[in-house]
């Protein structure tokens, strides 16, 4: 077979044009980056303080559906309006200064988070993540994450947990990872 190249003209590039490539290059990267920065940043996002001044976290305002709830005025649920993915947001006391890791091992007990397939802790945080069904019929397999923050001395934590579907883990990773790093206690 016969590979048939078209003639190319190969010039050198001239002082101006390396000059307009170098200028264009942090745009185009800068560009490039914007677009691979997907859901989470595209989404918009609102900053939300929690009405007793005990977490503050950054929430979607237009893929979720926002649900307070009166009695529990820290705790905040968000319902996806197009999936099925549900986001909880929580404060609460920690009365017997739990470390992360022994929280964890409380938590585990709960059915439904038994099955724990990531773990990461620090001195005054964790994240864990698995699979569960939400409800006993439901053979639906879900994904959950949930992360906790707490104050220094460990007596005070916030917290958020999203579950969605498995089939939706490209698309909500990018969600998980924006709530994940603005989750802050405040101190």
């Amino acid at each position: 077979m016969l590979a048939i190249r078209p003639s190319v003209s190969v010039s050198r590039p001239t002082e101006e044009s390396l000059k307009r490539t170098v200028l264009l290059r942090p745009l185009v990267f800068g560009l490039a980056m914007l677009t691979a920065v997907g859901i989470a940043q595209a989404a918009p996002w609102s900053n939300y303080r929690a009405p007793t001044s005990q977490y503050t976290i950054d929430l979607p305002t237009t893929s979720f559906t926002r649900s307070a709830t009166p009695a529990r005025p820290n705790h905040v649920a968000l319902f996806e309006r197009a999936g099925d993915a549900i986001i909880d947001v929580y404060s609460g006391s920690n009365t017997k200064h739990l470390s992360p890791t022994e929280f964890i091992r409380q938590m585990s007990q709960a059915p439904q988070i038994a099955n724990i397939t990531y773990k990461a802790v620090g001195p005054t945080w964790f994240a864990i993540s698995g699979h569960y069904s939400r409800e006993a019929n439901d053979p639906g397999t879900l994904i959950y994450y949930a992360k906790f923050v707490f104050s220094s001395d460990l007596s005070r934590f916030a917290a958020f947990e999203i579950s969605y579907s498995v089939a939706e883990k490209s698309r909500m990773d990018p969600v998980v990872n924006h709530l994940e790093k603005t989750l802050k206690i405040v101190r």
